[in-house]
């Protein structure tokens, strides 16, 4: 009797055992799809230079592909101030090191807004005129893109590549090069 009580009291322990391993390794399988937030900052240079901060609110799919919706602000010297909203796209190449090459590819559009002063004229009782200076608020819509590489460390992430975009306060297609720095949660 007490031979088949050990047994039982054995053969639960390996059951128990081995629903632990189990466990654990359900714990440790890769997640499919997952929620990432990257948030990324940086210069360019080209027919104007400045300097922008993006946000990507995204969807990782198997850890390798990000895709998402982007919305950013930005400083330069063509309209001053701009809001790109945009749709991001990321592929990190997994070569089983930590050092995980990256590209990124960005389309959308860019929200606009500068000052322009003109000369308004005033004429005075006797004939004369003068001009005054006044600012006038101005807005457009811009194309925005970019195309860049780089790579991430853990959430730490380094692109550099090209930027094209429209400005409405400057005739033509303006281009040229762009780094970031970035963080991934």
């Amino acid at each position: 009797m007490k031979k088949n009580v050990l047994k039982t009291i054995l053969v639960l322990c390996v059951a128990v055992f081995c629903g632990f391993g189990s466990l654990s390794a359900q714990e440790q399988q890769e997640k499919k799809i997952a929620y990432t937030f990257i948030n990324e900052y940086g210069f360019f240079v080209g027919k104007n230079v400045g300097w922008t901060g993006v946000f990507i609110n995204g969807i990782s799919i198997k850890q390798n592909d990000v895709f998402g919706l982007g919305l950013g602000y930005g400083l330069n010297t063509a309209s001053f101030q701009e809001v790109p909203i945009f749709l991001n796209y990321r592929h990190y190449f997994d070569m089983g090191k930590k050092l995980k090459p990256l590209i990124n590819v960005a389309a959308g559009v860019g929200l606009h807004f500068w000052t322009n002063e003109i000369s308004v004229p005033e004429y005075t009782p006797n004939g004369y005129v003068s001009y005054n200076s006044v600012e006038e608020s101005c807005h457009g819509v811009g194309l925005y893109g970019t195309i860049s590489g780089g790579f991430r460390v853990k959430a730490l992430s380094f692109t550099g590549g090209f930027f094209f975009r429209t400005f409405p306060s400057q005739p033509g297609f303006n281009g040229g090069i762009e780094a970031k720095i970035g963080y991934t949660f």
